[in-house]
């Protein structure tokens, strides 16, 4: 892949909504506390983001989207963007794990240093536990989340809810990652066996 300095990051796995673009070296930045309003806020802010930087949107050329595991609409909005934007760009797409976003937001709030264990909400009673290595440099996956009831989540597991997710965060692990881009079509939320948002009656 070319010289890569145009890439548009969307978040929206959780009730924050986040649109980051880097562009040259810079970041532009908008995140915005909208609860079930991610589908009417993340159009106007990419938007706002792309007028800020003078950048058309077809200059984009890598589009990285927080998949999930998260929130059941949420993470279907950020793929629906990101492959739709990108389709209309010429852009390549990249997946960016919840699980990482928080692994590395932890990283880089502390000096813990090594294994470690997080935990995310799933839905009532359960949640979704993934183990990652934090480096100086970074971060790197060991387990992908599995689903885990509540009741055997160990004690000593970092909830990783607490962290809440950006998407300049999103990006920043993108960069670090180009090789792994893909077409449009691979713009598909990470889904895990056995989750689901519907309950049985």
């Amino acid at each position: 892949m070319d010289t890569v300095d145009k890439v548009l990051a969307i978040e929206t796995t959780t009730e924050t909504c986040s649109v980051a673009l880097a562009f040259c070296g810079h970041w532009f930045e908008d995140t915005r506390f909208a609860p079930r309003l991610h589908n009417r806020h993340v159009l106007a802010m990419i938007d706002g983001l792309l007028e800020a930087a003078s950048l058309d949107r077809r200059a984009i050329q890598v589009i990285a989207f927080g998949a999930g595991p998260g929130s059941f609409t949420g993470v279907r909005i950020g793929a629906a963007v990101a492959q739709g934007i990108a389709l209309g760009a010429g852009a390549r797409v990249l997946q960016v794990a919840s699980s990482a976003v928080a692994a590395e937001i932890l990283r880089r709030s502390t000096p813990r240093r090594g294994e470690v264990s997080l935990s995310r909400t799933s839905r009532s009673g359960w949640s979704y536990v993934a183990r990652y290595q934090l480096l100086d440099q970074g971060v790197r996956c060991l387990e992908f989340d599995e689903l885990v009831q509540n009741a055997d989540v160990d004690e000593c597991v970092v909830d990783g809810t607490r962290y809440v997710p950006s998407a300049r965060i999103v990006g920043e692990l993108a960069l670090a990652n180009l090789a792994s881009a893909g077409q449009p079509a691979t713009a598909l939320p990470y889904y895990i066996e056995g989750d689901s948002p519907w309950r049985p009656t």
